[in-house]
């Protein structure tokens, strides 16, 4: 395995971060999370960045590039393995994410397990989507041009909205996790990281899902009425695997994928853009996929 200057980069700051005033093991896990924000660069201005609350109490930020009355719009899951992230661990990538594609990015603040493990995050994604869908016109979105993104955690709950809610037009899976049985041969050769590590990853589907089989996408027999889908993933993140076989089992079902492994990156490049030139490139594709997909080609 060979690391990059700038990976290396973004190691030694993700190493640098120093929780350890905080005496409570879960809020000091969210803290170092959360420190991990600069990774993704400078704050980027957006037209318009507006916090607001669903009729079931669910908080949502909404980045609004531009005073175009109409727009479409990104559902977007933040990953931290379902117990971390926030809407500012996600902040900085997102104003990015909006920028570059011209469409209205959501980002979702779900509930974290442990305190709510699976279905409670799930529920707030999907609450949160079906108040999109019901609120476009007075949040100036076009109703037909809807989709799903997340990262990681936020990844595994994107695909799982994307197969409950009809009438998304795609779906950004960025490295999701997808089978706890963490058996792959990616998950062999990087049990030991960088970043996340096999026996991290057991408590976290341990944590979450609380051993039931529905929170883990590997289970879903018929992927059929999945929306187009975009699978991300990088050469040297143990999830790397699960995530070809995932969007292999989706081609099998008739769906629209499209796939590409970035070489030599690891989990959570999508929020290093600041130190990693392939986290800003990964932002641009992205960008290309849903102004593509979501229709609104300049």
């Amino acid at each position: 395995m060979e690391i990059l200057a700038q990976v290396q980069d973004a190691l030694d700051f993700i190493h640098s971060v120093d929780v350890s005033h905080i005496d409570d093991q879960l809020l000091a896990r969210r803290a170092f999370y959360d420190s991990l924000a600069p990774l993704a660069g400078q704050v980027e201005a957006v037209w318009q960045v507006d916090d607001t609350m669903t009729d079931t109490q669910i908080k949502l930020r909404i980045y609004r590039p531009a005073d175009t009355p109409i727009l479409p719009a990104v559902v977007f899951f933040h990953g931290g393995g379902f117990n971390s992230g926030s809407l500012v661990s996600h902040d900085r990538p997102l104003r990015q994410l909006a920028n570059s594609s011209g469409v209205i990015i959501i980002a979702v603040d779900y509930r974290l397990a442990p305190e709510y493990p699976f279905p409670g995050g799930l529920n707030d994604c999907m609450a949160a989507t079906r108040w999109v869908f019901d609120h476009a016109t007075e949040l100036g979105i076009e109703p037909l041009r809807i989709g799903v993104a997340g990262d990681s955690a936020g990844g595994t709950l994107a695909t799982a909205v994307g197969g409950k809610i009809p009438g998304l037009k795609c779906q950004v899976l960025i490295y999701p996790a997808i089978d706890p049985a963490l058996d792959t041969g990616s998950w062999k050769a990087f049990a030991n990281g960088p970043v996340i590590t096999l026996e991290r990853m057991r408590k976290i589907w341990a944590e979450y899902a609380a051993g039931n089989k529905q929170a883990a996408p590997v289970f879903e027999k018929d992927l059929s009425g999945m929306p187009d889908t975009f699978v991300i993933m990088g050469e040297y993140d143990p999830l790397v695997d699960e995530g070809k076989a995932y969007a292999e089992k989706l081609r099998q079902g008739y769906v629209q994928v499209t796939e590409k492994v970035y070489p030599k990156m690891i989990h959570g490049f999508f929020q290093m853009g600041g130190v990693m030139a392939q986290g800003q490139a990964v932002i641009k594709e992205i960008a290309g996929y849903l102004r593509y997909k979501l229709e609104l080609i300049s």
